[in-house]
């Protein structure tokens, strides 16, 4: 059975389907056998995948539905090591359900205020969907569009430091390779963008979120 990866985050426009479309091809470039379930309505990352998408191969579905989403992505994971959801930007009951049953979920963090304030609330509702569910939802938060040495990229942190939050190492940077890729369809695997990804699923795997690839589960 494949690891499901939720990524989550209540305000929209914070690099949800950014994310899916750098991770899940660096995975697959990797040797993972990767699918990205898209439960948006907007269907940014399919509507990218079928026009524009050119890289190593992976499957994507979609799923609007709140009860239908969590059968589709059980039956990915039998299929495939990782499965990525990428879930709408606002509250919603398919969100939710992404989030109760994922094995991890990655909540996308940029260094503004709205942005931290509604990561505490998106971290806040897997804490209650983790209770609901009678189980441990591991999650962290990926800082993107970040500039390290950013006055406001400091204080974020300092709010994220306050609130308890686990903050990953590896960042997302404010590079135009992120922008551009929603055009081209090419992602980069190498360069700075891909070492940002490879270094983002090593910390992955050192967390348990998927599985590393010497001893990842085969499919038959």
């Amino acid at each position: 059975m494949g690891a499901i990866v939720s990524v989550a985050q209540s305000k929209g426009g914070a690099g949800k389907t950014t994310l899916v479309s750098v991770l899940a091809p660096n995975l697959a470039a990797a040797g993972y056998r990767v699918a990205v379930l898209d439960s948006d309505r907007n269907q940014s990352f399919a509507s990218w995948h079928a026009q524009a998408y050119e890289g190593p191969v992976l499957t994507c579905v979609s799923e609007i539905d709140h009860v239908r989403v969590v059968d589709l992505a059980g039956e990915q994971a039998e299929q495939h090591d990782v499965v990525l959801v990428d879930t709408a930007g606002f509250e919603n009951l398919t969100a939710a359900s992404a989030i109760g049953m994922a094995d991890f979920v990655l909540i996308p963090c940029m260094p503004d205020r709205g942005s931290v304030r509604e990561t505490i609330r998106t971290a806040q509702q897997v804490a209650s969907l983790a209770k609901a569910a009678r189980r441990p939802i591991p999650f962290g938060v990926l800082l993107t569009r970040w500039k390290p040495k950013g006055l406001s990229e400091r204080a974020a942190l300092d709010s994220l430091g306050e609130a308890g939050l686990p903050v990953l190492r590896q960042p997302l940077a404010d590079a135009a390779d992120y922008s551009k890729l929603s055009f081209s369809g090419m992602v980069p695997l190498s360069g700075k963008v891909g070492g940002q990804a490879d270094s983002l699923i090593a910390e992955l795997v050192e967390k348990g979120a998927i599985p590393p690839m010497n001893t990842r589960e085969l499919v038959a």
